[in-house]
């Protein structure tokens, strides 16, 4: 499973660094290059709308297709990755394609910043904006224009329209979003398997502050016009994982239960579950425990402990240990889990847990008073029974 999100930019797109899931962060991260692989660099423009116009041109070709700034400032077209025995052999090759320019070359990629623009899936392109010019990006009969707008607090934040023959079609309010970052993460994607033809325009807003938040908007066709739909609240600054997870040609929004933040331990060494979700018409759904994405759970789980084989440490550790006994109850494997988490934890942690003892109010919440103080395996039964990775 790759989850790959809105990457970085230029003078006019800022540079934004992406890295592979860490604890309570983005599930997102980057194609990198395998042993024996080199990009293949296709063009170079100072303009960035011209270097996506030409990276889509050559997208047909190539497994994925990105846009990044050099360290020259130019902003390089490089499709790939391709397997490269004898490196000039390759690189003859690929000039001799009528389609492709005879003035390519291979490269590493060690002189671009990550990619502000990339197409690597059918149908699914992924931009990072950083504000400081306007930008059009034409999709789908239609042209996505983004700018940036100052508040009465001297904030910013950006302003995302779609527009067709002189006419708005849809414009997203993220004047929620205002802080001292005036970008935005956009996707450009096939949403609704109710209808696969059309693509939708996921935008997410960082609201600035410690750990938080992406404000998200959903563009959608609908009705013979465009309704804005709104997203959930995410923790950091790129929102949903846009991502065929089953690989049916729709796509996916991934996330994290973010209700595992600050539950057990602080921020820093909180970790969370995979939350799949399905857009569909005006509604967002979970899907995560559809049979179809067992796989991705399975690979959520790898991940938990393949970062507990590199520290060991984290066997002991109450933030972990949360997360991974609610991966393992994804998987119907909880007894076993539950079993190794009460021989490992952290009786000694001095967050402060409770559980409720008496039944939920009628918002939901725990009537006052009823709180109590509660031990881990306690308070983390509640919440697994509470968020549905048990039977209640």
């Amino acid at each position: 499973m790759r989850l790959p999100l809105a990457l970085a930019g230029s003078a006019a797109l800022a540079a934004v660094l992406v890295a592979p899931l860490a604890p309570a962060r983005a599930l997102l991260s980057e194609r990198t290059l395998g042993q024996d692989e080199l990009w293949v660099v296709l063009a170079s423009r100072r303009d960035p709308a011209e270097a996506i116009a030409l990276a889509r041109g050559f997208a047909p070709r190539f497994e994925a297709i990105h846009v990044a700034t050099s360290s020259n400032g130019w902003h390089a077209v490089y499709g790939g990755p391709v397997a490269v025995g004898d490196a000039d052999r390759t690189e003859a090759a690929l000039r001799a394609e009528p389609a492709l320019p005879d003035d390519l070359f291979l490269s590493d990629g060690s002189r671009f910043s990550p990619p502000f623009y990339s197409l690597d899936a059918p149908r699914h392109e992924t931009l990072h904006y950083g504000g400081e010019a306007p930008l059009s990006l034409p999709f789908d009969g239609a042209t996505l224009v983004l700018s940036s707008r100052r508040d009465a607090y001297d904030l910013y934040y950006p302003v995302i329209e779609g527009r067709a023959d002189g006419e708005t079609l849809f414009s997203m309010d993220l004047s929620d979003a205002a802080s001292f970052s005036r970008g935005a993460f956009v996707t450009i994607a096939p949403l609704d398997p109710r209808a696969p033809e059309n693509r939708q325009v996921v935008v997410a807003a960082f609201t600035g502050g410690a750990h938080c938040c992406a404000l998200t908007r959903i563009a959608t066709p609908l009705g013979g016009g465009w309704a804005v739909v709104p997203g959930a609240m995410l923790d950091g600054d790129r929102g949903y994982a846009v991502e065929d997870l089953d690989g049916d040609g729709i796509h996916e929004l991934a996330s994290v239960d973010q209700s595992f933040l600050y539950a057990y331990a602080p921020y820093a060494f909180s970790f969370a579950p995979l939350v799949i979700e399905r857009f569909a018409g005006k509604k967002i759904v979970e899907v995560t425990d559809d049979p179809r994405f067992r796989p991705a759970l399975e690979e959520d789980l790898a991940r938990l402990e393949e970062a507990a084989e590199e520290t060991p440490s984290l066997w002991r550790e109450n933030g972990f240990l949360a997360a991974w006994v609610a991966a393992k109850a994804r998987l119907g494997d909880v007894d076993e889990a539950w079993a190794r988490m009460l021989a490992r934890y952290d009786r000694g942690a001095d967050w402060p847990l409770t559980v409720c003892a008496a039944d939920p109010a009628p918002d939901g919440g725990c009537p006052p008073g009823a709180e109590r103080q509660a031990s881990f395996p306690e308070a983390l039964e509640a919440h697994l029974r509470a968020r549905g990775y048990v039977d209640g």
